[in-house]
């Protein structure tokens, strides 16, 4: 669907943290665990919840972490146990309550209300034997236009159909989103194909075996098409080998962020001569693309690489390819079998053990696609408008103290200062929930199962009238109210085509935010987090962006170089950390994420030792918040696949880097494992 793009997009929205719920006093061990498993929120005791058979000399997040997840167990139906699993789940509980209030008040709802909307929709996910009838339902036109595709350009016609249509790609994804050189305006990416699980995957030489399950999934799913099972066999085995041929000329993740590489404008002539003659033209004519007169290549060598498959000898397999990327697409909303199969494979990938209820998956499946409609509800129980005032405080006092770290940098030149300080007081900031909540799906028609409806075509009612929505929206200015997280996310972004900082409402609470707690646990929890989106403004991406928000190289030549030189340090240092099982950490493709978290550390350090804040509890917090267990396989997929580094590696790598650590516990002397050689501590900010 969007993957690829927002891969590739990771400058714009730089994920954090995951967590959820409401604010409460006390935080209750997640259902699955003992009552003793659930680490202590901030209050004041440096000790607690401390390992006492392991030395915070030689690991410290162990030293906090490890007595208590010792005592977890993975959650069957899970690919891991963290902070952001545990209030995923709470924040999950409590909107499936709402959810199921408005299915047994489904008779008093009125057509077209909010309430009619998400239990008809929850109701046709319920429906096994109505998803079974409905088959492919709506999506079937489609498919079959590809199926029935002759030539080239009828592919890549039915091809922009569907794009127009459902906004989903398969060889060609094409994205709007704001215009790097010009935040005020929106701008069309042309991004790289749907590779499936990914390049880093792909290319894993380790992962074979994972890969043979990938293709027996894709097998599965070209009989669920009507293929004879050794058709579907050998469409398998070609996609596969096409996608993974695809990847060869893929950016790699640690390239994906940089604006220097990824915005590449081209005009439709330039853009149609990509291509075999004719075939850009057909597409974007029928993905009602062709107004544009500039078009981003963001992926220019796979660009090519699709180009020359852009023939009629290829044609039968980018057939079966798209079909294959449309189904993957939709499979949670098709039939149970299909459902199941999609379930199966990426439980597998990442090593879960059980399929989650029908139940479970419905109502996620509701919530998820009625984001900001759950939003406001979620709002309206859950948010502390007190909080929202103390939150807002506490970013004051980040951004004050971040002005003074670039104030005081010895190897930046005044003239960049200047420049870089004009970004920080012109960062804007987003704290709980929109101004202007937005009602993409007022248009669009949920039926239920009693009235004939089925799961498949609600869900594609909703995407289409999605769709609509966008298409006006795209044609316009940039709304710069808008959110690019739903209330009831618990993460936090910043943007920096928007330079924005954004706190979602159920970020603001344990293990993160307690308006009970200490302040230097408070630092170290949201405090931290804050310091960190505001790094990403400085970062090797989120810097070559100006105030405004705009792709602009405000740096001096000389600091510049500088800069790089720096960052290839702190590259250089997590590349050497264990990741896992003998993997070692990607120092490139983890190097935005690290920057953040080493330029957070300093900035929330330095408040507390202006406020004379306990560093102990700081520090303590901070690894709490981190504290995960995950299966092998979630492990070995989250290093190919994830910018941010293991949680391990997050707590000692920058605690190991930062000076306030030693000041604080100077028991830790060369030769201990949390010990760093001073001219080895890695630091930008």
């Amino acid at each position: 669907m969007k993957k690829g793009f927002f891969r590739i997009l990771a400058a714009i929205i730089a994920l954090v943290l995951m967590f959820t719920g409401c604010a409460r006093k006390a935080d209750p061990p997640p259902k699955e665990q003992p009552t003793e498993a659930r680490p202590v929120s901030g209050q004041g005791k440096a000790s607690a919840g401390e390992a006492q058979n392991v030395r915070l000399e030689d690991d410290y997040y162990d030293y906090i972490n490890g007595q208590m997840l010792a005592k977890i167990q993975i959650p069957g139906d899970a690919s891991g146990w963290s902070q952001f699993y545990m209030l995923d789940r709470e924040e999950y509980d409590l909107l499936d309550q709402v959810l199921q209030e408005s299915v047994r008040n489904r008779k008093n709802e009125a057509e077209g209300s909010l309430g009619q909307k998400i239990a008809d929709l929850y109701l046709t996910g319920m429906d096994m034997e109505g998803r079974r009838t409905a088959g492919f339902g709506g999506l079937a036109v489609y498919m079959d236009g590809i199926k029935r595709a002759s030539t080239i350009e009828d592919y890549l016609e039915q091809a922009g159909k569907i794009y127009d249509d459902l906004g989903v790609g398969s060889i060609i994804l094409p994205q709007w989103s704001e215009d790097m050189s010009n935040s005020a305006r929106y701008a069309l990416y042309f991004d790289g194909a749907d590779l499936g699980p990914g390049k880093e995957t792909l290319e894993d030489t380790g992962q074979e075996e994972l890969m043979s399950h990938y293709r027996n999934y894709i097998s599965q799913i070209m009989e669920f098409t009507g293929m004879k099972k050794e058709d579907a066999d050998k469409s398998a085995t070609d996609i596969l080998k096409l996608q993974r041929d695809l990847a060869g000329s893929a950016l790699l993740l640690s390239k994906q962020g940089d604006p220097n590489i990824i915005y590449n404008p081209y005009s439709r002539e330039e853009l149609k001569k990509m291509f075999p003659d004719g075939t850009m033209e057909t597409f974007l004519k029928a993905a009602g693309l062709d107004k544009p007169d500039t078009y981003i290549v963001v992926q220019e060598d796979q660009m090519k690489k699709i180009s020359g498959y852009l023939n009629e000898e290829s044609l039968p397999l980018l057939k079966q390819y798209t079909i294959f990327c449309l189904v993957n697409d939709f499979a949670p909303s098709l039939t149970p079998e299909i459902r199941d199969s999609y379930l199966e494979w990426n439980n597998l990938r990442k090593g879960i053990k059980e399929r989650k209820t029908d139940e479970k998956l419905a109502s996620e499946l509701t919530q998820n696609i009625l984001g900001f409609e759950f939003g406001r509800l979620y709002v309206d129980k859950c948010f502390s408008k007190s909080d929202k005032k103390d939150i807002e405080s506490m970013i004051r006092l980040i951004l004050t103290s971040y002005k003074k770290q670039i104030e005081n940098l010895t190897w930046m030149s005044d003239e960049t200062k200047v420049s870089a300080i004009r970004k920080l007081e012109h960062m804007n900031l987003k704290v709980g929930y929109p101004d202007k909540w937005p009602d993409d799906y007022k248009e669009a028609s949920v039926v239920s199962p009693e009235d004939g409806g089925n799961l498949i075509d609600n869900v594609l009612s909703l995407q289409k009238a999605l769709i609509e929505v966008n298409k006006k929206k795209f044609s316009k200015p940039v709304d710069k109210g808008e959110w690019g997280m739903t209330p009831q996310t618990v993460n936090a972004y910043y943007s920096p085509t928007a330079n924005e900082i954004v706190f979602p409402a159920a970020i603001l609470q344990p293990p993160f935010y307690d308006s009970k707690a200490d302040f230097a646990s408070n630092l170290g929890g949201i405090g931290m987090v804050m310091a960190h989106e505001v790094s990403h403004a400085f970062d090797s991406s989120g810097s070559f962006y100006d105030e405004n928000g705009n792709y602009h190289v405000w740096w001096t030549k000389e600091d510049r170089a500088k800069f790089d030189e720096l960052a290839k340090q702190v590259e250089e240092y997590y590349s050497g950390m264990d990741g896992f099982e003998g993997r070692k950490v990607n120092g490139a493709q983890t190097l935005n994420e690290n920057i953040a978290d080493l330029g957070s550390m300093a900035c929330i350090t330095a408040i507390a030792g202006e406020k004379d804040g306990d560093l102990k509890l700081l520090f303590r917090q901070y690894a709490t918040i981190w504290a995960s267990k995950y299966t092998p396989e979630t492990m070995i997929d989250r290093l190919n696949t994830d910018p941010h580094s293991p949680a391990k590696v997050r707590v000692n790598g920058v605690l190991s880097a930062t000076e306030a650590f030693y000041n604080t516990y100077p028991e830790i002397k060369e030769g201990d494992a949390m010990y760093v050689a001073p001219e080895k501590r890695v630091k930008i900010w």
